[in-house]
């Protein structure tokens, strides 16, 4: 089985390649950089049928790169259930 990535982009265009890996129901690793990771961050938190494996942040090697993100995710066995608030 091969791993499945995804490099997150201002655009918005990773979310559908997300979609597209969750169909597959394998593990798919996000990697985002600068303030896309907050967007991504909100996003998967926001879907309640994505689950978080593992988060990695690192400072990158070139300062003007800021700090990267590293997200494993897969689709959910059950969803989570809602939130009382």
């Amino acid at each position: 089985m091969s791993k499945k990535w995804c490099s997150c982009d201002k655009h918005g265009e990773w979310k559908g390649k997300l979609e597209k890996y969750l169909q597959t129901d394998q593990k798919i690793t996000l990697l985002a950089l600068g303030n896309v990771k907050f967007d991504v961050l909100r996003y998967i938190h926001g879907r309640k049928d994505i689950e978080i494996l593992k988060v990695e942040a690192r400072h990158m090697k070139r300062r003007e790169k800021g700090t990267g993100l590293k997200v494993i995710v897969r689709k959910c066995r059950q969803p989570k259930p809602p939130k009382n608030e």
